[in-house]
């Protein structure tokens, strides 16, 4: 074992993204951000893959608590539309998206926010879609509100699969 094995010179998944400038797969988070207005129109293998690069990007720098706080106002709305209670849907779809805007502004890490930068642009294009519906579109927006929930709950998943801390 060599001096650095002891500073911590080796791998560790929950240290960030070492002295890079932008963690890895950036070129593929601008993807995603591109493509999130057409999120309905992914495949389920688009969605599944897209939500694993979100949650490998995000594990550098966010804590699960942090991405956990927008899948819980998610969460909230799912079961008040299980419940058949969608008559407020559209008011806390628009409360979430001004919440999620708080918590970049409020960040004053600089990976942090440019991390939950990043996570507000993906998913604020997809509330938008979400309640701003077609007049010929074969999903209503509680259909599209549960594809996107099943979208964040994978986006957690892979946050903590690939090392995101607590």
């Amino acid at each position: 074992m060599g001096y650095n094995s002891f500073q911590g010179g080796g791998y560790s998944r929950n240290r960030g993204y070492q002295g890079q400038r932008q963690p890895p797969g950036n070129d593929k988070i601008e993807e995603i951000k591109r493509s999130a207005k057409n999120f309905f129109e992914w495949s389920a293998q688009e969605r599944l893959q897209n939500a694993m690069e979100l949650g490998k990007y995000l594990s550098h720098n966010l804590k699960t608590n942090q991405i956990r706080r927008v899948l819980e106002i998610a969460r909230r709305i799912h079961l008040e539309i299980r419940r058949g209670k969608e008559r407020d849907f559209v008011d806390d779809v628009v409360r979430m998206r001004y919440l999620l805007a708080y918590a970049v502004g409020k960040t004053t890490n600089r990976n942090q926010r440019e991390a939950l930068k990043n996570f507000y642009e993906i998913l604020d294009q997809m509330l938008d879609v979400i309640m701003k519906p077609k007049d010929s579109e074969d999903l209503k927006p509680a259909e599209k509100f549960e594809i996107f929930y099943d979208f964040l709950q994978a986006v957690v998943a892979y946050h903590k699969f690939y090392g995101g801390v607590d």
